[in-house]
């Protein structure tokens, strides 16, 4: 695998960063939250004049890289945006949903009037018939419901390109999360030092760094495998266990960082609160962490996952075992 990101990819991501920076970072977020639907103008507009709807991520790797590292950007200012999902789009379409399976759907973003098609976790394609407005709760402001029809195909790789991407965006909000977190504890004191000269802090930030490294390594090999032709056959098992990665390292990064931000960590005073409040939506929807992680069994079920015990144990129960 390539575990470095190629030279263009590094310089757009350090564009996409600088342009949301100097367009106010977080602010950005905060602003959009106060009118959720004028967000595709304020922020549409920064992303366009970058050139980065010219990016064909499926054509090499070098523009999959690209898209990878604008999405880690974005996710660096939690950019309340589509970024991934117009990356993702299917031919005919401006951006691509990932929606549940069953019940109520609700997707990220979904509350943007853009031309849309829709997903589910296995790559099944649904036609989207018609999307709402933001929910405006506090976990999903930049969430919207979606009609959708009857199955009509499947866009496996398209589907491994969004859960990619969204958690490449996700590993640049723990990333940023994470670099907050150690500022504050350099700088809080208690008991007449700071907090990051205690033992127990520095555990906990060593276990937090650790989490998001670990998702980083992850998400390079993911972003080389779905650039790889004769991978397809696990693009989408990949895609599915990066994404079960990226859950757990967010759950631990940001229970963290709540942790040692005390009380204030959950007032949006403080951008902590923001980074884990906005990045809910990815985190939850379609799936959470058990029914992610029931889909990746499912996935590697269908004989067409390359592991060290290939082919996969029987999923049948041997005569006389208990049944739980």
């Amino acid at each position: 695998m390539k575990n470095q990101l190629s030279d263009e990819a590094v310089a757009l991501g350090e564009a996409v960063d600088d342009t949301l920076a100097a367009a106010g970072g977080v602010d950005l977020t905060r602003r959009a939250e106060a009118d959720p639907a004028a967000r595709a103008a304020l922020i549409g507009p920064l992303l366009e004049e970058l050139g980065l709807w010219e990016i064909e991520p499926l054509a090499d790797q070098v523009q999959l890289e690209a898209a990878a590292a604008a999405c880690r950007a974005a996710g660096r200012h939690v950019l309340a945006y589509p970024i991934a999902e117009r990356f993702a789009a299917p031919e005919g379409s401006e951006g691509l949903l990932l929606v549940p399976s069953t019940g109520r759907r609700v997707a990220p973003h979904a509350d943007l009037g853009l031309s849309w098609s829709a997903v589910e976790l296995t790559g099944l394609q649904r036609p989207v018939l018609s999307t709402g407005g933001s929910l405006h709760t506090k976990l999903g402001s930049f969430a919207g419901e979606v009609q959708v029809g009857e199955a009509c195909g499947t866009l496996e790789r398209e589907t491994a390109l969004l859960i990619t991407l969204q958690m490449w965006w996700l590993l640049g909000v723990l990333e940023r999360a994470g670099a907050d977190t150690l500022t504050y504890v350099k700088e809080r004191e208690q008991f007449g030092r700071t907090l990051a000269k205690f033992q127990s802090v520095q555990f906990t930030l060593t276990d937090l760094t650790v989490a998001a490294q670990s998702l980083a390594e992850l998400a390079k090999y993911t972003l080389w495998s779905l650039a790889q032709d004769d991978h397809e056959p696990v693009w989408l098992t990949d895609a599915l266990s990066l994404r079960l990665s990226g859950l757990e390292a967010a759950d631990a990064v940001m229970r963290r960082a709540h942790q040692l931000h005390g009380a204030m960590g959950f007032a949006d005073e403080t951008n902590v609160s923001w980074y884990s409040r906005i990045s809910q939506p990815v985190r939850r929807l379609p799936a959470g962490l058990s029914q992610t992680e029931a889909a990746v069994v499912e996935s590697m079920g269908t004989d067409r996952f390359t592991n060290l015990f290939t082919p996969l144990p029987s999923a049948v129960r041997p005569e006389g075992a208990l049944a739980h």
